[in-house]
């Protein structure tokens, strides 16, 4: 939750703890976007949202509503730990590929998935409790397909146990 106060000709956005778990994913395609097309808003306990990192170091996003699902994975490049920053430059990586020299994005719905991705992705927040289970994430992403100017799929997540 975020308070808004004015003050004089500017407004402050203050972040207020919470005691409920936050669980959303969102996106925004322009145009033309392949493969998530429109807009959607997941948001858990009704639809069901799981995150967790694998131990091949990608970053799973998973939902679940009724018949639609979605799957974001973010990876870093070969050799590096996915960690909070800006990733540029990022590519489809498969769920069976090996780690790459760039970073890696895999987007799928509905049986569709983009194997000619240019994305950039920024994970702000990457908390992981005492057992190594993901808690918190806060990402965004780019995703083009088939160009780097092709029309984008602009989409966030936000986690927290």
């Amino acid at each position: 939750m975020v308070l808004a106060a004015a003050a004089g000709l500017g407004v402050a956005l203050v972040p207020v703890a919470s005691a409920d778990p936050l669980q959303t994913v969102d996106y925004v395609s322009e145009e033309g976007a392949w493969p998530l097309e429109g807009s959607a808003h997941y948001a858990a306990p009704g639809d069901e949202i799981a995150v967790f990192e694998s131990t091949s170091g990608r970053l799973w996003i998973d939902v679940s509503s009724g018949l639609k699902y979605l799957t974001v994975e973010l990876s870093a490049p070969a050799g590096e730990t996915l960690h909070t920053g800006t990733y540029t430059g990022a590519q489809f990586r498969g769920q069976s590929d090996e780690a790459q020299t760039t970073p890696g994005i895999f987007v799928y719905t509905m049986g569709n998935v983009c194997s000619e991705a240019y994305a950039d992705f920024t994970i702000d927040r990457l908390d992981k409790d005492a057992d190594g289970r993901t808690t918190d994430v806060d990402a965004t992403f780019v995703q083009r397909c088939g160009a780097p100017d092709a029309p984008a799929t602009r989409g966030e997540v936000h986690f927290h146990l």
